[in-house]
């Protein structure tokens, strides 16, 4: 005689340990992705922010101004920038402000949505001290 039919029979509970896994692992999944997105794009931002504050220190003292060579130290510094502008073009006179704006690309994964679709821009005003400059 068999101990566990006494009174009622026993239920089968084979395989609800794989569905309860399956339930918690979804939001799992889901929360540690988007820890990964979301900590990229702050890493971005606060990059191209460090970068494009750089670029501008460099163009306050009159290095950088020639050519692409801004937009280069940018990319070292912050390699996801994919573009830079200075406004205005060309160096101003001493003492003229101007405007460094630079644009990167923060999307990693695309799992969840980011605040303008991925994209980081960081727009930094100086004032231009010395024309002169040593090399950037």
């Amino acid at each position: 005689m068999k101990s566990f039919t006494r009174g009622r029979k026993r239920r089968d509970e084979r395989g609800a340990a794989a569905v309860e896994f399956a339930l918690v692992m979804i939001p799992l999944f889901v929360i540690v992705l988007g820890l990964i997105q979301y900590g990229w794009y702050f890493y971005v931002a606060q990059n191209s922010s460090s970068a494009v504050g750089t670029v501008a220190r460099k163009l306050e003292v009159g290095d950088c101004w020639t050519g692409t060579a801004a937009q280069t130290f940018a990319q070292a510094q912050a390699p996801q920038i994919s573009a830079l502008s200075v406004s205005p073009g060309a160096m101003p006179t001493i003492g003229t402000n101007f405007t460094v704006t630079v644009t990167a690309n923060a999307t990693i994964i695309g799992f969840l949505p980011e605040p303008n679709g991925g994209t980081v821009t960081k727009t930094v005003t100086a004032r231009l001290e010395d024309d002169k400059p040593s090399s950037c």
